[in-house]
């Protein structure tokens, strides 16, 4: 089974569905970034999002690059140049797959609009550049290839989107991994979807 059909069938083809908290539910959402400027912002996401995530990759991650293009995927190869000049593009085993834009009908402007997905695997030490590529966009600070990062580990069944400096989402069937991160890391939960969160994973009496 390759990696497309492999994410559809674990997450109900719901994996790129944004924001992946709701349209996944019994999820987490992460609140990285808090006061300060924008430096101080960027660093305590940085350091927040690793020290998660560090809990949930051992040695493998399964990089799913989410970019927006033409119909072909040379449309996007400005986005594979700079993933390639910062590693993080294996020369071999990745597979592409694309979807017609179909998020806003009204915003399309051109019928050969496409998301393309670019799925490859990584080395866990690869986490820090997955990390600060998907923290740094809306700060513009380079490098920053212009996707969404999204981040599994399919044999625990659990995916990481971390979505901007503002927050990070991490979700799956394996309520009991899912769990485990409620407890550990509970004081970095976003307070907005703190109710749905505490209804999923703290015990009850």
């Amino acid at each position: 089974m390759n990696i497309e059909h492999r994410i559809t069938e674990i997450f109900s083809g719901k994996a790129f569905e944004r924001p992946v908290f709701y349209s996944i539910p019994g999820g987490l959402r992460f609140e990285l970034s808090e006061g300060g400027d924008w430096l101080e912002q960027f660093d305590l996401a940085f350091r927040k999002a690793l020290e998660i995530c560090e809990s949930i990759f051992d040695d493998e991650i399964l990089v799913c690059i989410r970019t927006f293009g033409g119909k072909s995927l040379l449309s996007v190869l400005p986005v594979v140049r700079e993933l390639k000049n910062i590693g993080l593009y294996p020369p071999t085993k990745k597979e592409h797959w694309k979807e017609k834009n179909q998020d806003d009908p009204e915003w399309a402007t051109d019928e050969d609009e496409y998301w393309h997905t670019i799925a490859f695997h990584l080395p866990s030490s690869a986490l820090k550049k997955l990390l600060w590529c998907s923290l740094a966009c809306d700060q513009g600070i380079k490098p920053c290839p212009p996707a969404s990062y999204y981040l599994f580990d399919l044999k625990k069944s659990i995916e990481v989107l971390p979505y901007d400096d503002r927050g990070m989402d991490v979700v799956g069937p394996n309520h009991e991994f899912l769990a485990e991160l409620y407890s550990k890391y509970s004081q970095y939960l976003l307070d907005y979807d703190l109710d749905a969160m505490n209804a999923t994973f703290s015990k009850k009496p």
